[in-house]
């Protein structure tokens, strides 16, 4: 499986066009030709669309009634002409074609009602019906008949609240002898378990069809959507895929560092799938090539490859093609990509701050009542330490014991459950000599959603649990020490989270940076002060940040949702105090960057040499609106401080010598100019 990993510059030919329009025009040889020249390695092509119509000559399915020509076969030869690698892309979950000739196929909700408008169209359905039959022909068929090199599956999922098809409750009767629950309540043994046969269905299609295209050529390489995807967390399908891939949807630029930080933990190539379009899918106009450009760079920067989705126009006035802008836009981040990839291949991260990120954790939230900032909680860390200049990582609960051993700070924002085995790996951790920051309901619940009687890393914190808050805000004051000399000198705010602040009791060795202040009142519309809530008023002895010795290490425990309440309020007193406790914890890091807080840092190993990649990321909102990056503006004199003792050091791609200077157990440099991205590359390390 080498194909991924020794290729950076994709494309994903995202042509969905059904038979509405009254004809459908493609140039294939010119489209292959194009994309030759804007510098696609690999291609994404389209082999059966959302309506359920295939684009090939199949004998299976549904070929589109407005295709004169086989589309497949003319790419796998036009793409052979200029060494393009064709992907197979293949839309799983939609399809009319089949639905209107099998209704008992498609997904169902609690109700009987057939899913026929998912994403406000098309027919959604069921995988693990007699479906997944036909689409295992189709895909055999492809795989057989076609020089492709593998396939992308698209749309693997059960609909929200679906599936009660009659295939579905036989199944769920078989594997747990009575009928699924039409309304589990939150916090049920029967959520859980239909959460669980919710994802079963997927899990087992996908292995289901792996296995088949695996038998037929063990060398295709397979990978879906939403494959290593926070959000769909959705791991345990994921070892069976041989890439990973997601959807990144500029400007939601952070997002795409964090799918990056995410992915690459797990040791799989992977992608960024971007539409080259305004925002999404089938808008038809495309996005600024500074917007695809930057996109480049957060996955190049973070270890993967970036895939820009396209579609030709099929009919009218301008049919056949892809506007040459587009063409050029992407030729344009593809050169970009290309004058780097000496510095990119086969580079890893360097292992140094981890964050956890517990599916465990958010399915135990999903399937209870309780206040679910588990998404908020990840992007406001994310966010801070991007903004912080931090090189990080994120670890899944099931990498964090193989792992954990090899980093120096690890990172806990608000995970409520954790798992047995993931406790045990953080109290080694901590006590071998590593760092923790942990925040409020960290390890207090149970997998069930019970709240424990205490932290289930008590002893680690220094802290016992003691209450929960009453007020639905909170305020961070009397901060001790230097360390919080960039705070201003009264209480800051937590607010915009469901989940109180909690009150603990400190142990004998931990000690108190900062203790919580309590608003004058609970605002109602009978008792407020002023129209939102009220002031700072009553000052407490309830430890609000504490620092505790563990062993050889340390732990901050914050008793707030101070990440989460980052990503609501975008206060940035909050991310200081995170950036101090980080200081407070660990004086002299692996890496300090001096820089503005748009610089995204990312350290890198490719052999003996060392990468820190500067990738200059925006993300703003005009009045509400979506942003896009039309012009880099440079900025300039960025220091870096590495403790390492590199032989020498330059700007790459154009190799400029950077001067070295010695500090203590390190090196500093000061790189002159950064603008959308920049690589310090420190060779003999």
């Amino acid at each position: 499986m080498t194909l991924y990993r020794n290729t950076l510059r994709r494309g994903l030919l995202d042509f969905h066009i059904g038979e509405a329009v009254p004809e459908i025009s493609f140039d294939v040889p010119r489209y292959m030709r194009e994309m030759a020249e804007a510098g696609m390695q690999t291609l994404t092509f389209m082999t059966k669309d959302a309506f359920g119509t295939s684009y090939y000559d199949t004998s299976i399915g549904h070929k589109n009634s407005k295709l004169r020509t086989d589309l497949l076969e003319e790419a796998v030869r036009e793409a052979r002409k200029y060494g393009i690698r064709l992907i197979a892309y293949y839309n799983v979950g939609l399809n009319s074609f089949v639905a209107n000739a099998n209704p008992d196929y498609r997904q169902r909700d609690k109700d009987g009602n057939a899913v026929t408008n998912a994403f406000g169209y098309y027919d959604m359905l069921c995988l693990n019906s007699p479906y997944r039959d036909y689409v295992a022909a189709q895909l055999a068929e492809i795989a057989e008949r076609y020089e492709v090199d593998g396939f992308f599956f698209d749309i693997t999922y059960v609909w929200p609240s679906s599936c009660h098809c009659e295939y579905c409750k036989k199944w769920y009767v078989e594997k747990y002898g009575q009928t699924p629950p039409p309304s589990p309540q939150p916090g049920s043994v029967e959520l859980r378990r239909w959460q669980q046969f919710q994802k079963d269905i997927r899990a087992d299609f996908l292995r289901f069809i792996t296995g088949r295209l695996k038998r037929i050529a063990p060398g295709l390489e397979i990978g879906w959507n939403h494959a290593g995807d926070l959000a769909f967390a959705h791991v345990e399908p994921d070892t069976l895929a041989d890439y990973l891939t997601s959807e990144f949807h500029p400007p939601i630029y952070l997002y795409g560092s964090l799918l990056a930080k995410w992915k690459r933990t797990t040791g799989k190539p992977f992608e960024l799938m971007m539409p080259s379009e305004m925002g999404s899918w089938g808008e038809w106009t495309m996005a600024p090539a500074a917007t695809l450009k930057t996109a480049a760079a957060i996955a190049i920067a973070g270890g993967g490859s970036i895939s820009f989705g396209h579609v030709p126009i099929p009919s009218g006035a301008l049919k056949g093609a892809l506007p040459p802008p587009v063409v050029g836009a992407m030729k344009e981040a593809n050169e970009f990509v290309r004058e780097r990839e000496e510095w990119l291949l086969h580079a890893e991260s360097v292992p140094d701050v981890a964050v956890l990120y517990g599916v465990e954790n958010r399915r135990m939230i999903e399937s209870t009542s309780l206040p679910n900032h588990v998404d908020d909680a990840m992007n406001g860390a994310n966010r801070m330490l991007i903004e912080g200049n931090i090189h990080f990582d994120v670890l899944s609960g099931q990498n964090l014991p193989k792992k954990l051993g090899g980093y120096s700070v690890l990172i806990m924002p608000d995970q409520a459950y954790v798992t047995p085995e993931v406790e045990e790996a953080v109290r080694g951790f901590v006590h071998g000599g590593g760092l923790l920051i942990a925040s409020q309901r960290t390890s207090l619940y149970g997998e069930d959603g019970i709240r424990k009687a205490n932290f289930g890393l008590a002893d680690v914190f220094g802290v016992d649990f003691d209450d929960t808050s009453r007020y639905s805000v909170a305020y961070l004051a009397d901060f001790a020490g230097e360390h919080f000399a960039d705070v201003p000198d009264m209480p800051v705010l937590v607010k915009g989270v469901s989940a109180p602040v909690l009150r603990v009791r400190l142990a004998a060795e931990a000690r108190a940076v900062s203790a919580f202040m309590e608003p004058a009142m609970e605002s109602k519309t009978y008792r407020h002060v002023y129209h939102q809530h009220a002031h700072p008023a009553i000052r407490t002895d309830d430890p609000a940040i504490t620092v505790h010795p563990f062993g050889k290490g340390a732990c901050v425990y914050i008793a707030a949702p101070v990440e989460a309440s980052f990503w609501r309020t975008g206060s940035p007193w909050l991310r200081r105090i995170y950036m101090d406790c980080l200081k407070l914890l660990r004086p002299e890091p692996l890496l300090e960057v001096e820089a503005p807080i748009g610089i995204e840092v990312n350290l890198m190993r490719q052999g003996t040499r060392l990468i820190v990649h500067l990738v200059q990321v925006r993300e703003e909102k005009a009045g509400g609106s979506k942003t896009f990056i039309e012009e880099i503006w440079p900025v300039f004199n960025i220091r870096v401080k590495i403790r390492a003792k590199p032989q020498s050091a330059y700007l790459a791609p154009d190799r400029q010598p950077l001067a070295l200077v010695e500090e203590g157990d390190g090196v500093s440099l000061i790189v002159p100019e950064v603008g959308l991205h920049a690589m310090v590359v420190l060779e003999g390390c």
